[in-house]
């Protein structure tokens, strides 16, 4: 049984099959329709409007850079003041992209009195992510800016997946299966972190 006022961040490779797991994970009993933040969505959204915010926004995205912390942080900020009321399960997607985002949620959370983070985080190697995206074809999916994804991710998300370690605040999973058998892995450590 997952607590009430968790909140689940997905610090994961872009191609990672996050957003597949994340429909899966929303439909479980225990979760009571969680409610959504995604960054991404966010940023897209943004990048279609015209303003000076917006063309950086898109340009970014284009070459596949990684938006600015403060960026992300309001995008996040935004959604959890509008949607976040009570004691719900919050799906963060997409967030944190740096060790000072991550910082970042959990000093919000803890302001609202919120118990910290806990990351899921799908291990799928850059080669396997990279034809996935391919596949996907989205239009900010062009090559150069999945091979920037994939340096950034090194760089900048991957000492957010060691605070959250430290913190024993990680759960790992295999993302390199079927989507059925990443679910069940899931499910299982899910269950046992929280036993």
């Amino acid at each position: 049984m997952i607590p009430k006022g968790t909140t689940f961040v997905f610090p994961c490779r872009s191609g990672s099959g996050k957003d597949t797991q994340v429909e899966m994970l929303r439909r479980r009993p225990d979760l009571a329709k969680p409610i959504e933040i995604s960054t991404g969505d966010f940023f897209r959204n943004i990048a279609e409007k015209e303003s000076l915010l917006g063309k950086r926004a898109k340009e970014i995205l284009d070459n596949g850079e990684r938006q600015p912390d403060w960026f992300a942080f309001l995008g996040w900020l935004s959604f959890f003041g509008e949607k976040v009321f009570a004691e719900e399960i919050v799906f963060s997607s997409g967030s944190p992209r740096s060790l000072r985002e991550a910082g970042f949620i959990d000093e919000a959370l803890e302001f609202v009195r919120r118990p910290q983070a806990i990351a899921i985080y799908f291990e799928v190697s850059p080669e396997e992510a990279k034809k996935r995206l391919l596949l996907r074809a989205r239009y900010d999916d062009n090559e150069s800016a999945i091979d920037a994804r994939m340096d950034w991710f090194e760089t900048d998300v991957r000492p957010a997946l060691d605070y959250y370690e430290k913190r024993k605040h990680l759960i790992k999973v295999n993302g390199e299966q079927t989507p059925e058998e990443v679910f069940k892995e899931l499910c299982e450590k899910l269950d046992s972190f929280f036993a």
